[in-house]
């Protein structure tokens, strides 16, 4: 830089008037006024226009991708809590114990529909739990069911 080079004048301290105006006002003053040169942006920093239906259409796709974890997330929670109760039941874990008990009646509502389906095996109080694996198996193709269809509504672009 230049040494010798003016600089032009600081601005005069802001007086009551301009304390009135509004901070839009104040930076679009600063924009026209001459005693300050025009700022420049350098071009590396001027993004690229992006088109508003690209826009739209990334916005979907990342709705629908947030949905379908989330969504995955629930099953998961569920297929480890069949699982448990899977275990739970193969194993002759005790029935009255506070953990047990918990799996067992946070998951029998899912595990009711599929009830009587299999004839259980049972031996020395251990159990071939065939209703929770059967749960477990239509969650999934459910649930997997629902995502692609969200992932095809989704990705569909506007008529």
């Amino acid at each position: 830089m230049d040494p010798e080079q003016e600089w032009p004048e600081p601005p005069p301290p802001l007086t009551a008037q301009d304390e009135a105006q509004t901070v839009d006002a104040r930076y679009m003053a600063r924009e026209v006024d001459p005693r300050y040169p025009p700022r420049e942006i350098p071009e590396r920093y001027v993004p690229e226009p992006v088109a508003s239906a690209e826009v739209v259409r990334a916005r979907r796709i990342y709705a629908v991708s947030r949905t379908a974890q989330i969504i995955y997330l629930i099953l998961g929670v569920l297929e480890t809590l069949l699982v448990l109760r899977f275990v739970l039941k193969l194993l002759a874990a005790n029935p009255t114990a506070a953990f047990s008990s918990f799996i067992y009646a946070v998951t029998e509502s899912f595990v009711a529909p599929f009830e009587g389906v299999f004839q259980a095996p049972q031996t020395q109080g251990s159990e071939l739990d065939l209703a929770a694996v059967l749960a477990m198996i239509i969650y999934a193709l459910i649930v997997w069911g629902i995502v692609s269809l969200l992932y095809t509504l989704g990705n569909r672009r506007p008529t």
